[in-house]
């Protein structure tokens, strides 16, 4: 509320100060006093330097998000009473005194009435001496310069602290106006551009575009200006912040598709990386050539053809990044990302994969390219195959949380089934769940693996591994197979201990909000659980019904990003 009603003040004064100085070049014009003309001209100067002043402090005073402490607070308030202070005595000294038609001393106001003019014209004041060319000068408003010079100083004096407070919180860039920042958005320093999100940045032109710490129109000329250098990109740089200023300001507009290639390209060659900027772009493509289903954190493709003839290009270069980043940043998933998109065109992709697995210096990074060759395995037909092999090629620590991937993933082959089926007997719960699981990916194993997968979970020491079944329900959610694995949560759900139903009764919701088909079904039996004795079990069941009907609601909206033409 303070931070409005200092804008608002600063809408207005400037106008006031524009205005008084417009009056005192006039009255300096008309007047033939020397003396009087040179003070209204200085006057009037010095009114028109603080207008440009607080032109630009205006521009500035867009909120205080952030100064919650009390010595901000106190400066603010300062700042603020010091700014009204002047604005009322400027106004009560540019709006002056009548005479009401009395001749005065433009100087010390004496009363010159019957004093006569000598030879030159002149009348001199007797008082302080002052001659005085004009009777009008005698008889107009009298106003206080001195007093204008005063409110001036003293509205300087608030902008001063808020300014003191800014560069404090951050840092010079503070005072750097928006429209200068846009104008050289591609050629001042990064820092000046481009920071961290944060609702707190009100310093950083990426930081005013998000939080509307900028005016429309700036922001439209923004936008206007990172289009145009994703369109023609020159450097990795300018198309960086062009999306990373399209991503801040949740452009939903369109780019080329020409320029979205040549900018990509960009990224790709550029040796520092732009995690953001690549993510944005990526997003952009997926949009409007992805489709919602999901398969792990790959996105399948709406028209395969079509994204093969548009990536075919992209394909050495997003490999080639791969190869220079972790397997654990954001930039590496993305690539992948797009070549799950290119499919055919990226055969050495899994070639690469591969060597990664026996180059990387971590297990995690081992790991994390065995479990993106199962994810592969929906796009690429030798995927499966490279997923397994490299299974084999992993430490026998890692080896678990690979097979997980691979057996969420790759639908057994028929030479892999009799592997699968010893180990979902092997005696050992956590690979008899693997075993069992994998089984489930096959149309001829999968009642079988449904049954052996329910017989593993009940043998497991600990707690059940609930959360195993959803990913062979998420298969088929509606086939035989998938009907015994919700038989066997329903009855868990209404027998054992208290925190063992209420989990079944946990990752039954989560089932029920994912696949609309088994909803009502699920929602029955919820209803059904209501009624138990047991109370929190009865208000378990109750929440989590009422979480699935919620979720029937309108979907969350889709981020906003820009879609190609």
């Amino acid at each position: 509320m303070i931070d409005r009603i200092f804008f608002a003040i600063l809408l207005v004064l400037p106008v006031i100060v524009s205005i008084a100085a417009l009056l005192y070049v006039k009255r300096a014009y008309e007047t033939r006093t020397p003396r009087i003309r040179r003070a209204r001209i200085l006057a009037a100067i010095w009114l028109a330097a603080c207008v440009g002043i607080m032109l630009f402090c205006r521009e500035r005073v867009r909120g205080w998000t952030g100064f919650d402490n009390a010595a901000a607070l106190i400066t603010i308030g300062t700042a603020g009473s010091l700014v009204v202070v002047g604005a009322l005595l400027g106004f009560t000294a540019v709006y002056g005194r009548s005479t009401r038609g009395r001749p005065l001393c433009p100087k010390c106001w004496y009363d010159m009435e019957g004093v006569e003019p000598d030879e030159a014209g002149r009348s001199r004041c007797p008082e302080c001496g002052l001659a005085v060319d004009s009777r009008g000068d005698l008889v107009r408003r009298k106003r206080w310069p001195i007093a204008v010079a005063v409110a001036v100083v003293c509205q300087l004096a608030g902008q001063f602290s808020y300014q003191v407070i800014r560069a404090d919180h951050g840092g010079p860039v503070n005072f750097i106006p928006t429209t200068v920042l846009v104008g050289g958005m591609f050629s001042l320093p990064a820092e000046f551009i481009v920071a961290p999100p944060s609702p707190f940045d009100s310093s950083t032109l990426t930081g005013r575009l998000s939080n509307s710490r900028a005016a429309e129109w700036q922001r439209s000329w923004a936008i206007g200006k990172a289009i145009d250098a994703i369109s023609n990109p020159e450097s990795a740089e300018a198309v960086a912040r062009g999306a990373i200023i399209l991503n801040r300001c949740e452009f939903e507009g369109e780019i080329p598709l020409t320029g979205w290639i040549a900018s990509v390209r960009k990224l790709c060659e550029s040796p520092a990386g732009a995690g953001e900027a690549f993510s944005y772009l990526s997003e952009c493509y997926t949009r409007i050539r992805g489709a919602r289903e999901m398969w792990g954190r790959i996105t399948l493709p709406n028209d395969p053809a079509l994204c093969a003839a548009e990536l075919r290009p992209l394909v050495p270069a997003l490999i080639g990044v791969m190869s220079r980043t972790s397997t654990r940043g954001q930039q590496w998933w993305t690539c992948l990302r797009l070549l799950a998109l290119a499919g055919e065109p990226a055969p050495d992709l899994i070639a690469f994969l591969q060597d990664r697995m026996s180059v990387d210096e971590t297990d995690a990074g081992r790991a994390s390219a065995a479990a993106a060759l199962a994810m592969l395995s929906v796009r690429l037909p030798d995927a499966p195959l490279a997923a397994v092999e490299s299974w084999r090629l992993l430490p026998e620590a890692d080896q678990p949380r690979v097979l997980g991937a691979i057996v969420r993933y790759v639908d057994p082959q028929p030479a892999l089934v009799p592997t699968f089926e010893a180990l979902a007997v092997c005696g050992e719960p956590p690979l008899e769940v693997l075993g069992a699981t994998a089984l489930t990916g096959s149309d001829q194993t999968r009642c079988r693996g449904a049954e052996l997968l329910v017989e593993a979970i009940k043998r497991s020491a600990g707690p059940p591994d609930f959360a195993a079944l959803y990913w062979p329900i998420a298969r088929r959610p509606d086939d035989e197979a998938s009907t015994v694995l919700l038989s066997y949560l329903k009855r868990v759900a209404m027998e054992g201990s208290p925190r063992v139903r209420a989990e079944a009764i946990q990752n039954l919701g989560a089932i029920a909000r994912d696949f609309e088909s088994r909803m009502e079904e699920i929602l029955l039996f919820l209803d059904y659980l209501t009624l138990d004795l047991h109370p929190e079990l009865s208000e378990r069941a109750r929440s989590v019904a009422a979480e699935v009907r919620g979720a029937r609601g309108p979907q969350r909206p889709l981020r906003k990003v820009a879609v190609l033409r």
